[in-house]
């Protein structure tokens, strides 16, 4: 009996050595949303510099899932509710929602990786919308922007220029109209490009400090340049500068009709790049739309698109292997490989490195034109305010945007939700 028992131990352990590896892998699961087109096209990236960083982490091996950019963040959401997040997820927004993932503990917090891995490439501004209380959540990696890409064949063709002001970009979206194109291609079935679209506006009538205001401070968003704000995007809509039926065109469709020569201008963000400077048959051009309300410095809309955030409920050694692999890809060496494969422009980056890459000419362009202004570039409103204000934001929109609601109707419901969820402590400071 004992030498029977003894020979079933020793098969038992042999199977059980056939399991293991013989030098244990730290896995680290990873969700991100690079795929190879469409929005953040940053596969082929992502690709290469897996492998690149497995090869200078020995022991660490990236077990990866691709989660489309539009559902990544509903995506995890679900996960935390559920306790299943992966170890490591580069996600969007920052801010608001993120610092509802710290404060229910379901994120790491990072001081100790940013001190031990010298970090400080991430300024102020960026530190800033990763943090809850003091602590820092998230790693940015992507500088966003938002400009105006236009058609430059058919600008020509009806003897435009680049617009300097506001008055002459008015000037320009309606000769585009008169002459049977429409003027900016834009569609809101998403809600979300609505509310990009008001947040180059207000940075434009409210400026950064205006908005600091409202966002940090005590001020209502029932005031002037707020107003002015809805104001615009609703005259926008109003006086024809977008396609009949917006409300019910999806972001993709509305850059087909500006890939097919059928919109003069499309204004939406940098994390679309490749699929315009690709995707366009004629010469494609990028400008900065003007400041709107004066006295108003130029600037634009600047984010940090998404970032990577740890789970809380790693093991300590998948921690620091995540970390230690993040530090990989947002290292200033691979800089130019996320610009030249993945289009991506990462934090740190200046204008001059990408003159000197082999990019896109809009990359260059795009690039050159929004980091001019560093120290007046304002928020985004959907990763900056809180959640619950989001969800109120974007159906308040789409009625300011139909017609349904005056820009009036429109604040006074933004500022009854702004003021609850301050009450409620939801409110993300930096």
């Amino acid at each position: 009996m004992k030498q029977r028992l003894k020979m079933r131990l020793v098969a038992s352990t042999m199977l059980v050595a056939s399991i293991v590896p013989a030098s244990a892998e730290t896995v680290v699961t990873q969700w991100d949303q690079f795929a190879t087109s469409g929005i953040t096209a940053a596969g082929p990236a992502m690709d290469e510099l897996i492998a690149a960083c497995e090869k200078a982490l020995p022991g660490t091996k990236i077990l990866r899932t691709v989660v489309p950019s539009i559902g990544i963040r509903e995506s995890y959401r679900l996960a935390v509710s559920a306790d299943k997040t992966p170890d490591l997820a580069y996600t969007w927004p920052a801010a608001s929602v993120l610092a509802g993932y710290a404060r229910t503990g379901k994120v790491a917090p990072l001081d100790a990786y940013y001190a031990k891995y010298k970090w400080d490439g991430i300024n102020d501004f960026y530190r800033g919308r990763n943090s809850y209380k003091g602590k820092l959540y998230g790693i940015p990696m992507e500088q966003d922007l938002m400009g105006v890409y236009y058609n430059r064949d058919l600008f020509k063709k009806l003897g435009l220029e680049v617009p300097k002001t506001y008055a002459e970009f008015q000037a320009v979206a309606a000769k585009v109209k008169e002459a049977g194109y429409v003027p900016i291609a834009f569609g809101n079935r998403d809600r979300w490009p609505a509310t990009n679209t008001l947040s180059l506006i207000l940075g434009l009538t409210a400026g950064r400090d205006g908005e600091e205001k409202v966002l940090f401070g005590d001020a209502s968003w029932n005031q002037p340049a707020f107003k002015q704000a809805a104001e615009t995007l609703a005259s926008w809509a109003k006086d024809g500068y977008f396609p009949r039926g917006f409300n019910g065109i999806g972001y993709d469709e509305a850059n087909a009709l500006f890939l097919g020569g059928r919109a003069a201008m499309t204004v939406t963000g940098s994390w679309v790049l490749q699929d315009m400077a690709r995707g366009a048959k004629f010469d494609l051009g990028v400008f900065m739309l003007p400041p709107i309300a004066e006295g108003i410095p130029a600037g634009t809309m600047w984010g940090e698109g998404s970032q990577w955030q740890i789970a809380a409920s790693a093991p300590d050694a998948t921690k620091d292997a995540a970390a230690a692999y993040v530090d990989c890809l947002i290292s200033p060496e691979h800089r130019q490989v996320w610009v030249e494969k993945g289009f991506l422009v990462p934090i740190g980056t200046k204008a001059e490195d990408l003159s000197g890459w082999n990019t896109l000419p809009a990359v260059k362009e795009f690039y050159a034109e929004g980091l001019k202004t560093p120290d007046t570039n304002f928020y985004d409103l959907h990763t900056t305010l809180p959640e619950s204000v989001t969800q109120v934001l974007y159906p308040e929109l789409q009625r300011l945007i139909g017609g349904d609601a005056t820009p009036d109707e429109f604040l006074t419901a933004m500022q009854q939700s702004w003021t609850k969820a301050v009450a409620n402590g939801e409110r993300w400071q930096p």
